[in-house]
């Protein structure tokens, strides 16, 4: 297994550093990088066309109500209006207006309305919302650990109809599709698993579930190697961040892994693929005083642990991408 090493200088944004960054993306349509800090409930937004002053262009979205989380940013049709995949549901954020709006809420009772949050999310080839659900974080705390209470949703672009794919999932993470749509890829992190289904589009069921990867044999000396986000080629190959291990995991669609791609932040969240010529891999991290609000989140200090910063990664080759798809409902 090949292994790279990432550092300091691969910081995206040297003046800027999150809480929990998490759900990075590429969008093809205007050249721009996306991304949210889970507990800020922000989504942030960088214009990779004037690579000389990248930080002139960050914009960031922030949903003030309280106790509001975004757990993924979807795209839309319209390049300045995004999904915001947050607390109770998902919402439209808008780069002209500043202003979010919930399009459709999750059909929970209040007590696990409460309990839960969005986590990762997508979109799917037809247009539609896929979106997991996972205890929220004072819920964790209070529980001291998380419980299976997660569900992984999909809504439908045609009448915004919701529908279990997946429940007593404890952390419904990392997820895409084959380019044909007949398989979905989906991570569960506390089962330390890629699990592989079957997916029927026209009935909209999920069969034959079973592991593409088990990952603590890749780490036999971590204790909890959760697999987080991920991005996808169309060839087939994984980039996928596994979360307190400090590195990206790299396999192809039989689980043979290909690279370990070493970061310098304990907490790697998700992986993000695309740029100009498609030849740039994205990776976000979580401080690790994320949980910690009376806590400084330092942008100037580059030593340590650096959690908390988007990097960017040159392949050196073109990437073949999956481009991500939009939002096929109304907005």
């Amino acid at each position: 297994m090949m292994q790279t090493n990432i550092d300091a200088k691969n910081i995206l944004l040297p003046s800027y550093r999150g809480r929990l960054l998490e759900g990075i993306k590429y969008n093809r349509a205007n050249n721009t990088l996306l991304w949210v800090d889970i507990i800020s409930a922000e989504i942030h937004r960088v214009c990779l066309d004037n690579e000389a002053d990248l930080e002139a262009s960050h914009e960031v979205l922030k949903f003030a109500e309280a106790g509001e989380s975004i757990g993924a940013v979807l795209l839309t049709k319209d390049p300045d209006i995004v999904l915001a995949c947050a607390k109770y549901g998902v919402a439209t954020a808008s780069f002209k207006t500043k202003q979010f709006a919930y399009m459709v809420k999750y059909p929970l009772c209040a007590e696990s309305a409460a309990s839960l949050r969005s986590n990762d999310g997508l979109i799917d080839p037809w247009g539609n919302i896929w979106i997991g659900l996972m205890n929220d974080f004072p819920t964790v705390k209070a529980q001291g650990k998380v419980e299976p209470a997660g569900v992984l949703y999909r809504i439908s672009a045609a009448d915004l109809s919701v529908k279990t794919m997946v429940k007593d999932a404890y952390i419904p993470n990392g997820l895409a599709f084959s380019n044909d749509g007949n398989s979905l890829f989906w991570t569960d992190s506390l089962t330390f698993t890629v699990w592989q289904f079957d997916y029927d589009h026209e009935h909209v069921t999920l069969k034959n579930k079973r592991p593409l990867l088990a990952i603590q044999p890749v780490y036999p000396g971590v204790s909890s190697p959760e697999p987080d986000g991920l991005s996808c080629t169309s060839q087939g190959d994984f980039y996928h961040a596994i979360f307190s291990t400090s590195s990206v995991l790299k396999y192809d669609s039989r689980g043979e892994v290909q690279q370990k791609l070493m970061v310098p932040a304990e907490l790697v969240t998700c992986t993000g693929l695309g740029g100009a010529a498609d030849d740039e891999l994205y990776i976000t991290t979580g401080h690790q005083n994320l949980l910690d609000s009376g806590a400084e989140i330092d942008a100037l200090d580059k030593t340590g642990d650096l959690g908390g910063f988007l990097f960017r990664v040159k392949l050196g080759h073109k990437a073949h991408s999956q481009p991500a798809a939009v939002w096929g409902g109304q907005i």
